[in-house]
Order: structure tokens, then C-alpha cells, then sequence
């Protein structure tokens, strides 16, 4: 995606990818991937990977540990947002994060780690 422009933010609509807990590797095959299927991209990704990565979506939100207000603000921004779906690759940071969205859009997880 080398002439990358973002698109506008459709509201409702439009997908969030949690990319905390990927690999670099993995969170730009996801996004090479959901970018074509929707209206409009969001994703979640920790500091150190926007720092690292250059990052073809249209809106990027960095997830920071701040606590249990911070943890509050994400979870009303994603409420507010109305996204058609989630899609969550990896259940190793933020797993719980979709029992606390409300109204939950169609959540689509990645397969559970070796331990459950």
C-alpha cells in the first residue's frame, strides 16, 4: 500500500482491528487484509508498534496502560464508534476487552492460546 490516503471515518460502520498483542508481521497481514473488506479501518495498536511501523489504516488508536480510567475511555470510545465488527487476532492482551463494549458489535476472535 505505497499510496496510501486515508479514507474517511463511516460512522456507524467500519471495522476495528485490536492489534495489540500481534506481531509485526502478523498486524500488517491483517490490516493488507480487513483494509479491502471495509468501509473504513480503525486499529488498536500498543506504542511501541506505531513507533515501529508505518501504519496504512484510517484512523490508528494507541492503547496505553492507564489504568482503569483509560480502560474505561477505550471502552466508551469503541461503544460510541458503533463499528460493524472487531476483529481481535490475538486473545493474549485485551481478551476480556469485548465483554465490556456495549452495544457489542460482531466480535471476531483468533484462536485460544495453548493454556485455554
Amino acid at each position: 500500500m505505497s499510496g496510501f490516503v486515508p479514507r474517511p471515518i463511516v460512522e456507524p460502520g467500519g471495522i476495528l482491528l485490536v492489534g495489540v498483542g500481534l506481531s509485526d508481521a502478523d498486524l500488517l497481514a491483517a490490516i493488507d487484509k480487513l483494509y479491502g473488506e471495509s468501509s473504513s479501518l480503525t486499529i488498536l495498536v500498543s506504542r511501541p508498534q506505531q513507533a515501529r511501523l508505518s501504519l496504512p489504516a484510517d484512523e490508528v488508536w494507541v492503547y496505553a496502560a492507564l489504568g482503569l480510567r483509560g480502560v474505561m475511555a477505550l471502552v466508551r470510545r469503541i461503544s460510541w464508534r458503533h463499528f460493524e465488527a472487531v476483529h481481535q487476532p490475538s486473545r493474549e492482551a485485551l481478551g476480556a476487552l469485548r465483554f465490556f463494549v456495549w452495544p457489542r458489535p460482531i466480535w471476531r476472535l483468533g484462536s485460544k492460546s495453548a493454556s485455554g
